[in-house]
């Protein structure tokens, strides 16, 4: 299994190769679409009886691993963490 960081290692290298830009769009949408829950789309042939990009390439990685990926890379916004100070019940 590959980690975020080698991933978004990979897609950082391919984002500023003008010959990869389709590939990288297509995998923009499918990582984006994954993050969601999705399976990344049909990728045109049947491996081992799936057909999707996360059946096929991705079997077993958690939509938390596509929603880092997506995030790192600009493609989501990233999810914030608000952190709530503790106050008195008395407003003064």
């Amino acid at each position: 299994m590959k980690t975020v960081e080698e991933t978004v290692e990979r897609y950082q290298s391919m984002k500023g190769q003008t010959a990869l830009f389709g590939m990288y769009d297509e995998v923009k949408w499918q990582y984006v679409n994954m993050a969601k829950g999705g399976d990344g789309g049909d990728i045109g042939f049947t491996k081992n009886g799936e057909t999707t990009c996360r059946g096929i390439n991705y079997k077993g990685y958690p939509d938390s691993f596509f929603r880092e990926v997506s995030e790192r890379m600009g493609w989501l916004p990233r999810k914030e963490t608000i952190t709530l100070e503790s106050y008195s019940s008395d407003p003064f």
